[in-house]
C-alpha cells in the first residue's frame, strides 16, 4: 500500500479500478467489507496531494495555460456546496457526512487535471475502460443465473436490479443496474464513434457492441430505451444530409435494437401484465407522474416528476437562502442511504417521501438552484468541449475524433441520468465514471491547445527567419 501511495501512476490506476470495479463487487459479494469504499476516496485524496506537490515544483510561467471551461463550473459547485454546509450548519459530524457524499471523488477530478501525465497513460485509458467493460460479463452472468433466482418472489424486490456488474448492490436489496447500463452504453457510443471515423472495423463494432448490449437487455433498466436513441441521434444526426445512405443503415440498426430492447422490457416486466410497448410506456408514465396520494404505500411516495413539483411547492414561501443554496449537502438523504445519519431534513420533516429521489431533486434540496445550475453548466460545458475536440481531431487523428464524438454522446447519457436516479450525490462507481470522463476531456483538451500553441510558435519562427533572410 505504501508503494501505491508513493506512486501517482499506481494511485491513479488504483482509484479508477477501485472505483469502477472493486467497491461495487465488495458491496455485493462481501457486505461485511462495506468500509472498503472509504479507501478509494482516501486514495483520491493522496493523488490530489501528488498534484499539489507537482504544481509547487512547476515554475509559475510554466503553469499558465488556457483554463478549460469545465473547471470553473466544477469550482463553482464546490464553493456552493461548502457555502450551503456553512449556512445550514448542524455540527461537524453532519457537515462531514453530507459533504463526503458529494465530494468524495472530486479530489480525483482535480488531481487528474493538475498532474502532468505522460502520453502513454492517457493513451492506455480507453483500453483500460474497455477491459473493465468486458469484465462486467462474468459478473452479470453470475448475478443473472445465481442471484436473481434467489431474489425471485421476495416482496418489494425487483430481482434483476442486482444485475449491476461491478457497480454494486445488495444481495437482497437494490442494485446499480442503471449505472451499469449507462456505463456500457457510453462504451458503445465510443465504439460507434470510432467506427464512424474509420478507427474500428464493422465486424469488431458488431462483436463488441453485442457483448456490451447483452447486460442491458437482461437487467431491465428501462432508462436504456431513452439512452439508445439519444446516442444514435447525437452521433449521426449530421449524416441525414451529409451521408444519407449511412444514416439509413444506422437508423435501421438502431430501430431494430431499440425495438428488441422495448420487447425485452415488456415481456420480462415483473408484473407480467404488460402485453405491448404502449403498455410499457403507459406503465412508466403513470408511475412517474402519479400524485403522492396515488403512490401512497409504494415505498417511495414521490415520483421523479412529483419530487420536483413537491420541492417547488415547499419553497414557494421558503427562506430565499434555502431556495438559492439549499438546506445543506446530505439534507435530502434518508437513514437507509446514509450511514449513521438519521437527523437529516428528509428524516425529520419528510420521512418516507424520498425527497432526494433523483440527483436533480437531491441537488435542489441540498444545494438549491445555484448548485443545480452549476452542475448543469458542468455537463453542458463538457458536452461542448467534447464536440470541439471531435472537430479539432477530425482530420488529424481518427481515433481521438471518434472517441470524443462518443464521449459527447456519453455526456448526454450522464446528464439524463440526473433525472433518473440519485447516484451523482453519493455513489462512488458513478462518480468515478463521471470524473474520469470530465478529467479526460480537460487533460486532452489542454494537450491539444499546447500542441497548437507549439505549432503556431514554430510557424512564427519560420516566418521570422524567412523575413530576416530577405
Amino acid at each position: 500500500m505504501i508503494v501505491v501511495a508513493l506512486s501517482r501512476n499506481l494511485l491513479f490506476w488504483f482509484v479508477i479500478i477501485g472505483g469502477l470495479a472493486i467497491v461495487g463487487v465488495a458491496q455485493l459479494y462481501v457486505p461485511g467489507s462495506k468500509y472498503i469504499r472509504y479507501i478509494i476516496p482516501l486514495a483520491a485524496g493522496l493523488l490530489f496531494l501528488h498534484a499539489v506537490m507537482d504544481r509547487m515544483r512547476i515554475k509559475l510561467h510554466d503553469r499558465r495555460s488556457q483554463l478549460s471551461v469545465i473547471v470553473p463550473w466544477a469550482v463553482a459547485f464546490t464553493v456552493v456546496g461548502f457555502i450551503s454546509a456553512a449556512v445550514n450548519w448542524e455540527g461537524i459530524g453532519s457537515a462531514i457526512i453530507g459533504l463526503k457524499g458529494y465530494f468524495q471523488m472530486w479530489a480525483f477530478f482535480f488531481a487528474f487535471i493538475l498532474i502532468q501525465w505522460k502520453q502513454e497513460i492517457l493513451n492506455s485509458l480507453p483500453r483500460a475502460v474497455f477491459i473493465i467493460a468486458l469484465l462486467q460479463l462474468p459478473f452479470v452472468l453470475h448475478q443473472y443465473l445465481v442471484l436473481v433466482p434467489m431474489r425471485t418472489g421476495l416482496s418489494g424486490l425487483v430481482p434483476v436490479d442486482v444485475v449491476s456488474g461491478t457497480f454494486g448492490g445488495a444481495k437482497y436489496g437494490g442494485g446499480a443496474n442503471a449505472v451499469l447500463a449507462a456505463f456500457l452504453l457510453i462504451v458503445i457510443a465510443c465504439l460507434l464513434g470510432l467506427w464512424k471515423h474509420g478507427a474500428l472495423s464493422g465486424w469488431k463494432l458488431l462483436v463488441y457492441s453485442l457483448l456490451m448490449i447483452f447486460p442491458v437487455f437482461i437487467n431491465e433498466a428501462k432508462i436504456s430505451a431513452v439512452y439508445l436513441p439519444v446516442i444514435f441521434v447525437a452521433l449521426f444526426y449530421k449524416d441525414i444530409i451529409q451521408r444519407p445512405g449511412r444514416f439509413i443503415i444506422v437508423a435501421t440498426a438502431a430501430s431494430g435494437i431499440i425495438a428488441a430492447l422495448l420487447t425485452a422490457l415488456t415481456l420480462l416486466h415483473p408484473s407480467g401484465r404488460l402485453q405491448s410497448w404502449s403498455d410499457l410506456v403507459e406503465f412508466v408514465y403513470e408511475g412517474q407522474t402519479a400524485s403522492i396520494a396515488e403512490r401512497s404505500g409504494r415505498g417511495a411516495d414521490l415520483s421523479r416528476w412529483t419530487a420536483l413539483t413537491f420541492w417547488a411547492k415547499e419553497h414557494v414561501s421558503s427562506n430565499p437562502i434555502h431556495i438559492l443554496v439549499g438546506h445543506g449537502p446530505g439534507a435530502s438523504r434518508t437513514q437507509d442511504s446514509v450511514l449513521d445519519l438519521a437527523d437529516t431534513l428528509a428524516e425529520k420533516r419528510y420521512r418516507g417521501l424520498n425527497i432526494g429521489y433523483t440527483a436533480i431533486s437531491a441537488l435542489l434540496w441540498d444545494t438549491g438552484i445555484l448548485g443545480l445550475a452549476t452542475i448543469l453548466g458542468l455537463f453542458y460545458s463538457a458536452f461542448r468541449v467534447a464536440g470541439k475536440l471531435a472537430v479539432r481531431y477530425k482530420d488529424l487523428n481518427a481515433f481521438y475524433a471518434g472517441m470524443f464524438e462518443g464521449l459527447r454522446a456519453g455526456i448526454l447519457v450522464l446528464a439524463i441520468s440526473l433525472l433518473h436516479k440519485d447516484f451523482f450525490v453519493f455513489h462512488i462507481p458513478y462518480q468515478t465514471l463521471v470524473f474520469l470522463m470530465l478529467g479526460y476531456l480537460v487533460v486532452v483538451g489542454k494537450l491539444s491547445q499546447e500542441d497548437n500553441a507549439s505549432k503556431n510558435a514554430g510557424s512564427a519562427v519560420r516566418q521570422s527567419n524567412t523575413v530576416n533572410e530577405h
